[in-house]
């Protein structure tokens, strides 16, 4: 139930302060009384663009808590990325092409779990093995999951933007 909370909290349909304080009371239900709970609760007001069923969140969570976390527990990432070749769109395309130095560009926030100065030095600096440059690491606004809410778009906007001004050739 606990990855259930959590999609619904990274959905915005549930406060992490709901989610902690409903936790308890669901574990002692069975997993179809769990769900409705939720459903009652939170997915009544959902945004329509979901078209959610009570079922649908439910099928999420088992495949970001199965699925993708398995995937990624035993994920061994390899190779390099010494240059990108860039192809613009026509009619440009038979009198150019583009080669560039390929450096890695990490934008990282507050993890999902731990804290960002742990993610930062123990997940992504191990990156640096993938590219023939020093990679960059960019401290970006908010958390993991609410990089893309409104309060954080203009300032993850401008980082992202002076980023790309230093990267143009």
């Amino acid at each position: 139930m606990g990855g259930m909370l959590n999609l619904l909290y990274f959905l915005g349909l549930v406060s992490k302060q709901d989610a902690s304080d409903l936790a308890p009371a669901l574990w002692p239900l069975m997993h179809k009384e769990q769900l409705d709970v939720l459903w009652k609760l939170f997915l009544p007001e959902h945004p329509p663009e979901l078209q959610l069923t009570p079922e649908k969140p439910d099928h999420w969570a088992n495949i970001i808590a199965g699925s993708l976390i398995e995937c990624g527990k035993t994920y061994e990432p390899s190779g390099s990325v010494c240059e990108l070749i860039v192809i613009p769109p026509p009619p440009f395309i038979i009198l150019t092409c583009l080669i560039i130095p390929a450096s890695l560009d990490v934008f990282y926030t507050i993890p999902l779990c731990g804290s960002k100065e742990d993610w930062l030095n123990n997940q992504l600096n191990p990156w640096a093995d993938f590219s023939h440059d020093e990679p960059t690491y960019t401290d970006t606004p908010g958390q993991h999951y609410t990089l893309m809410e409104l309060g954080h778009v203009p300032g993850f906007q401008k980082i992202f933007h002076d980023r790309l001004k230093v990267c143009r050739l």
